[in-house]
């Protein structure tokens, strides 16, 4: 029998206040020791969410903080983020000024355009920018231009280029969702002015498509983390109740995508303590089998599938391809479509490394 995985209740707090902007119980941190500290700071770290639960580790009663050291690495840390936070605000916008002098439309969507629906929105952890070209040369222009200004640009494949400056990582996609089967939403683009962004956005039906989706298929092929679950649940708490999310969320279900829907969702709510009223439509049919087994998967795998990515390192290559298909099979019900209409493609690969290693 698999050992069931449990949270830390002082883990689920920090999350849950830095999330929400409130105060945390000090009670619940009176006694903890070094080790149990450290525990959660490396738990937080795995899961992308290091940056909102050190706010929360600031906002307790001196006496209720972490010990000496580890108490300097939560408040290094902090300030860490909100730094690169600031760097990475001042290159993005540079990049999009030359592409907005130049001529080529582009959107910003994923992680950059959601830091501004947290309370403190320089704390949650950025990877790269990601930019959505709707015009046919949008990208092939976009490319060009930073070669121009200096930047290092390759294209690795078919979805996307890459490009760095300034040490932040640009992906300059075709498309925004990449889906194996066609999906039905608004393709124009909407612009936004706020103090943590300015520029041009998704439409919010097409954005709360691509949130979801993109967690749906990471959570199947590589796994995921915290870190995605907490931006849904700001995602629908800010904007949920609105028409062009509740056109979103029937899009999702007509993709075939209604059970990682409910349960993604149930586990916003009853994890993270979201609250917005439409909810309890949504996860009307949650069952608790299936909540345990996605929050253990969330736990198992951490930020991005973390985890997955490190076995991929020290695991021979067929037998990583073949545990992951396996696992990949083993997650259908919470979107059948998607793992069907993948098939191929792992099957393919499969064949493909058992004749190149036989």
């Amino acid at each position: 029998m698999k050992q069931k995985l449990t949270i830390p209740p002082q883990f689920l707090e920090l999350l849950r206040c830095g999330l929400w902007g409130t105060t945390p119980d000090s009670a619940l941190f009176r006694s903890l020791t070094s080790e149990q500290w450290l525990s959660l700071l490396l738990m937080s770290q795995q899961q992308g969410v290091t940056g909102l639960m050190s706010d929360s580790v600031l906002r307790l009663p001196e006496a209720c903080q972490p010990p000496g050291q580890l108490r300097m690495q939560w408040f290094g840390y902090n300030h860490a983020v909100r730094h690169q936070q600031k760097l990475f605000s001042t290159a993005r916008n540079e990049v999009l000024g030359w592409f907005a002098e130049a001529g080529i439309r582009c959107a910003v969507f994923k992680g950059d355009t959601l830091n501004a629906l947290y309370p403190v929105p320089g704390l949650r952890m950025n990877g790269d920018v990601d930019l959505w070209f709707p015009d046919a040369d949008g990208v092939e222009r976009a490319m060009a231009l930073l070669r121009e200004r200096g930047a290092e640009v390759r294209h690795p494949g078919n979805h996307h280029a890459l490009a760095k400056y300034q040490n932040l990582s640009f992906e300059l996609h075709y498309d925004f969702l990449n889906l194996p089967f066609s999906v039905r939403v608004p393709r124009t683009l909407i612009q936004s002015e706020g103090p943590v962004f300015s520029g041009y956005r998704l439409n919010p039906e097409a954005d709360t498509v691509m949130l979801f989706t993109h967690a749906a298929h990471h959570f199947i092929e590589t796994g995921l983390g915290l870190r995605h679950l907490c931006d849904w649940a700001v995602w629908l708490h800010r904007n949920g109740s609105t028409p062009e999310v509740q056109r979103g969320l029937a899009e999702i279900r007509r993709l075939g995508a209604g059970v990682f829907l409910t349960e993604f969702t149930s586990l916003a709510v009853f994890l993270l303590g979201l609250d917005f009223p439409e909810s309890e439509s949504l996860i009307r049919r949650s069952r608790p089998e299936r909540r345990e087994r996605l929050l253990r998967e969330l736990l198992l795998q951490g930020n991005l599938g973390k985890d997955h990515l490190e076995q991929k390192q020290r695991t021979p290559l067929l037998a990583f391809y073949l545990r992951s298909f396996l696992r990949e099979l083993s997650l259908a019900p919470f979107w059948p479509r998607y793992v069907l209409a993948s098939l191929p493609h792992q099957v393919g690969r499969t064949l493909h490394l058992l004749r190149k290693h036989p």
